[in-house]
């Protein structure tokens, strides 16, 4: 493993929601300052495909988190600023498991809620 995915990886780990690949560069460069951004998205992908990360697909920046054994969370995303902010309580967990009529078994879901934070709702 070399110092550049270590740094990636550190950073990741620590993260408590969703990064984008620029944000996670930003912060492992103060741990490597020679490493790339295109070091970052490479191991980000490689982290996915291993099981390690996830990648979020929401409006803006693609987002990258760990993945982590039997806990999750969902993702409450502004819709001016951009800003996500992790929703720890699960909406979704009862349905786990859950078998609807004879075709079709739930064994994972995701959940984003879109709308506006605190600061762009608030007067200026």
């Amino acid at each position: 493993m070399t110092a550049s995915r270590r740094a990636v990886i550190q950073v990741l780990s620590a993260v408590q929601c969703a990064y984008s690949a620029e944000e996670i560069h930003r912060r492992a460069r103060r741990r490597h300052p020679r490493l790339g951004l295109v070091t970052v998205y490479r191991t980000l992908e490689l982290l996915v495909q291993q099981g390690l990360a996830r990648r979020l697909d929401l409006p803006g920046p693609t987002r990258y988190e760990p993945t982590e054994e039997g806990r999750h969370h969902h993702h409450l995303v502004c819709l001016s600023c951009g800003s996500i902010e992790p929703l720890q309580r699960c909406l979704i967990e009862p349905v786990e498991g859950a078998t609807f009529g004879r075709r079709f078994r739930v064994t994972g879901h995701r959940l984003e809620l879109f709308g506006y934070c605190h600061e762009c709702i608030a007067p200026a």
